[in-house]
């Protein structure tokens, strides 16, 4: 009797890989598809945003402040002296010229602001307080000019 075994196959794994491949398949195109679709939109809004003209890109400027000399308020008599060098950044370098004629005024805030200063009050965040307050007074004297910082080049406290 010749009796033809039958193959043993696992009905599991036979029914689920030509499916899996499918599924494979699918998710890369999709992948591919849709990373393809990203990168064609990034380059093209990066190619239409680069075209922005040279005039309206806006550029900080720095201004010098003239090197300021002062007396310190030392309350015991003896004369104390500060000098101090500054720069000014502004948000909009075409609002350079409208500074430049305030200029008296901003030094008028330096020294005002350094005959009420004792020199002790210099030392450690002294300064950095100093800072905070003549930015403050400069960006009320040449508002509605934006002001984005101020730098200090010298301090020199005697």
């Amino acid at each position: 009797m010749a009796t033809e075994e039958p193959e043993l196959i696992p009905q599991g794994k036979s029914s689920k890989k030509p499916k899996l491949l499918i599924l494979v398949a699918a998710v890369a195109v999709l992948l591919l598809g849709g990373g393809g679709a990203f990168a064609w939109h990034h380059f093209h809004q990066s190619a239409s945003h680069s075209k922005v003209p040279a005039a309206d890109i806006i550029q900080p400027m720095n201004i010098v402040i003239p090197t300021i000399m002062s007396n310190l308020d030392s309350g015991d008599g003896r004369p104390r002296y500060v000098r101090v060098s500054a720069r000014l950044q502004l948000a909009d370098g075409r609002d350079a010229e409208k500074v430049l004629p305030l200029m008296p005024e901003i030094q008028n805030a330096f020294q005002s602001y350094l005959h009420e200063t004792r020199p002790d009050e210099l030392s450690g965040s002294g300064i950095y307080r100093l800072r905070e307050a003549l930015l403050t007074q400069i960006a009320n004297i040449v508002a509605p000019i934006r002001v984005r910082d101020l730098f200090f080049v010298e301090l020199l406290v005697q």
